[in-house]
């Protein structure tokens, strides 16, 4: 059986296809940093300071401490009840961050009547401060 011209260019579309779609399901599967399969570049997280150094993180930003490999994420400020400059407050108020730390999700206060340390995977992260508008935290990561 012969195929048509017409036949001949459905095949060859459905295979242009069918590799297009492939190529854009392998970006995206290699390692932070470095190459994607078929050399596709990742992107890359910024390297930090070493453990135990104060270090600024903005909200939604991640970083690799520099003589580790440990990640930490500042993912987001979930609650927020501090008293804000110019405010006459009953109390300090507390701000919850939502941070991930060697692959775990954990929680630190700004008020220290709350958890304002939390431990995962070997490190503890400590919380320093939070600017006004709660996008950059001061952090410090050690061994836990």
């Amino acid at each position: 059986m012969k195929m048509s011209a017409i036949s001949k260019l459905l095949v060859a579309a459905g295979v242009l296809i069918a590799l297009t779609a492939c190529a854009k399901a392998d970006v995206g599967g290699g390692t932070p940093g470095g190459s994607g399969p078929g050399g596709s570049p990742q992107p890359t997280v910024p390297v930090g300071p070493p453990l135990g150094t104060e270090f600024d993180l903005e909200r939604g930003k991640s970083t690799v401490l520099s003589d580790s490999d440990v990640l930490v994420a500042f993912r987001e400020v979930s609650q927020d009840s501090r008293c804000k400059p110019g405010q006459a407050c009953v109390w300090e108020g507390d701000a919850t961050l939502e941070l991930t730390l060697a692959g775990s999700a954990v929680q630190v206060h700004t008020n220290k009547q709350f958890p304002v340390e939390a431990e995962a995977g070997g490190y503890k992260v400590s919380f320093v401060k939070l600017d006004v508008d709660g996008v950059v935290a001061t952090l410090v990561v050690r061994k836990a």
